[in-house]
C-alpha cells in the first residue's frame, strides 16, 4: 500500500507533454489528460510491486524498494523535461519539492534495509507516508487524477 501513495504522487508528476522549445505550453486539460495516461501507465507498473507489509522483513523491504525506486525516479525525469502550462507551474514546483523529498525518504528506507537497521526502517517509511499525503494533496490541487 506504500506504493501506491507515492505512485499516486510520482505518478501524476508524470505528465508527457511533447511541445518544443519555444512552442506554446499545451493546455490545463491536454496536460492533465496526458498526466492521466502516465499515471495509468507507471501506476499498472508499480502495482505489480508487492507493498511493504512488514518492515522488519528486511529482505522484503529492499526488494520492493530495488524495484519500485527506479520506477519511481523515472516518472519524475520525465516530467522535468516538459513545460507545464504557466499557470500550473509554481504547484508544479512545489510538488517535485516534495515528490523529490519522498523519494529521497524511501532511498532512506531502502539503505536502512541494507544495513540491517529495522528501527529506521520503520521510522523512515512512517515519515516517507507523510512525505507522499502532502505531495499527493499538492497534486490534487493541479488537478491530478491518479
Amino acid at each position: 500500500m506504500i506504493f501506491v501513495v507515492v505512485a499516486v504522487g510520482a505518478a501524476a508528476a508524470l505528465v508527457v507533454t511533447t511541445s518544443s522549445r519555444g512552442a506554446k505550453p499545451p493546455s490545463r486539460s491536454v496536460y492533465l489528460a496526458r498526466a492521466r495516461a502516465i499515471c495509468h501507465e507507471y501506476g499498472r507498473r508499480l502495482d505489480r510491486i508487492p507493498p511493504i507489509q512488514d518492515p522488519t522483513l528486511l529482505g522484503n523491504v529492499i526488494e520492493a524498494t530495488d524495484e519500485a525506486l527506479p520506477v519511481l525516479r523515472e516518472q519524475a525525469a520525465k516530467i522535468r523535461a516538459l513545460t507545464p502550462p504557466a499557470a500550473l507551474r509554481t504547484r508544479i514546483a512545489r510538488f517535485f519539492t516534495l515528490t523529490d523529498r519522498s523519494l529521497e525518504t524511501l532511498q532512506a528506507v531502502r539503505d536502512a534495509a541494507k544495513s540491517l537497521d529495522s528501527n529506521n526502517v520503520g521510522a523512515e517509511l512512517i515519515r516517507f507516508g507523510q512525505e507522499t499525503a502532502a505531495a499527493k494533496r499538492v497534486g490534487s490541487r493541479i488537478g491530478y487524477r491518479c
